[in-house]
């Protein structure tokens, strides 16, 4: 294999790890936040363990991304999601329902979207028949991790009727008619022709320098971002996550100073990649492109915390963006004279 196929294959490996690894982590994020004022999978059934009727909104759009993502995704998903939110809202722990969440993400992920899946409208009778399914597989696995969990608690037909059906009601109306009906729009809109979006305001680079950009596919339409930006948008979300979860898990908030510091620390190393490639020394890469991008986001998150210390933040900043212009004149500099030395050359032929 050539130089330039392995670099190929290499980036193609990393993209798949690193987009599976983003699916996850947008899934499992938006099940704790959408379960916070809808409540989660588990909320019904622990809260109000009498026979009821609910939509369920978090049932519903966990299950359409569970389709779109794939069992795998769906099944660490659904664990992480039910788990974190447990842990940040329930105060204590049901790790049944952490199993059922994921197994349910799993079974409804089997029957994966594919694009142009649903041209043919047969298709979306397919998906409501495997729903049906995985609906009442769920079904079973409720009940039965009731009985033997719980044996003494409840009498057999308390928990068929008040925790199996009470879920198969819920996913009839949140899931079975709904979610084929999404699944068909979602596919005639970003599936009906091959696009690629490639905008300036997205990725910052002209299309020459295109190896500086990745995409996002929905169903065939391809949307372009620059990868460093991306980086700082992930890292500054997953800071935010993750610092909220920290003060609803364990009532702290973090501390000005370690944030401080990060805010001092983080950065260096997206300046060190930025400016040797901008002063044409070495090309970065992709991966370091999105890790130094990660961990400036995480910088920019923390500086939420430093307002005890507004004046050294203002400082930083300043450093910093003094640095940055500074890279981007000398760069210039050195490109204008390469420039100039290779028209001299092109001209003495």
């Amino acid at each position: 294999m050539t130089e330039p196929a392995q670099k190929k294959e290499q980036n193609n490996i990393l993209r798949v790890i690193f987009l599976n690894l983003l699916i996850i982590a947008f899934i499992t994020i938006s099940y704790v936040y959408i379960s916070e004022p809808f409540g989660s999978i588990s909320t019904i059934y622990i809260m109000d363990q009498e026979f009821s009727i609910q939509f369920g909104i978090t049932l519903m759009i966990f299950t359409f991304f569970s389709i779109l993502a794939g069992p795998i995704q769906g099944l660490i998903s659904g664990f992480l999601g039910e788990l974190l939110y447990q842990l940040a809202f329930y105060g204590s722990f049901y790790l049944e329902w952490c199993f059922i969440t994921g197994a349910l993400g799993f079974l409804y992920g089997i029957y994966k979207y594919h694009p142009l899946k649903y041209h043919d409208g047969v298709k979306v009778y397919y998906t409501f028949i495997a729903l049906i399914i995985a609906s009442f597989i769920v079904f079973g696995l409720i009940i039965v991790f009731q009985f033997f969990i719980y044996p003494n608690q409840n009498t057999i037909e308390v928990i068929v009727i008040n925790y199996g059906f009470k879920f198969l009601l819920q996913a009839l109306i949140s899931v079975i008619f709904i979610i084929p009906v999404f699944l068909l729009i979602y596919d005639r809109i970003l599936a009906k022709e091959e696009k690629d979006l490639y905008y300036m305001i997205l990725t910052h680079h002209p299309l020459s320098t295109r190896d500086h950009t990745f995409y996002l596919q929905f169903g065939r339409t391809k949307i372009y971002f620059c990868t460093r930006c991306s980086g700082v948008i992930l890292g500054g979300l997953s800071a935010m996550f993750t610092t909220y979860l920290t003060a609803k898990i364990f009532q702290v908030e973090f501390s000005a100073e370690i944030a401080l510091l990060m805010c001092i620390i983080l950065p260096i190393p997206g300046l060190i990649d930025w400016g040797t490639q901008r002063l044409l020394l070495r090309k970065s890469t992709t991966g370091s492109r999105l890790f130094t991008g990660f961990i400036i986001g995480l910088a920019l998150h923390f500086m939420s915390f430093t307002y005890k210390y507004y004046f050294f933040t203002l400082l930083i900043l300043t450093i910093y963006f003094s640095i940055f212009f500074l890279l981007v004149f000398l760069g210039h500099k050195k490109e204008t004279r390469l420039w100039k030395e290779e028209n001299k050359k092109f001209l003495q032929k």
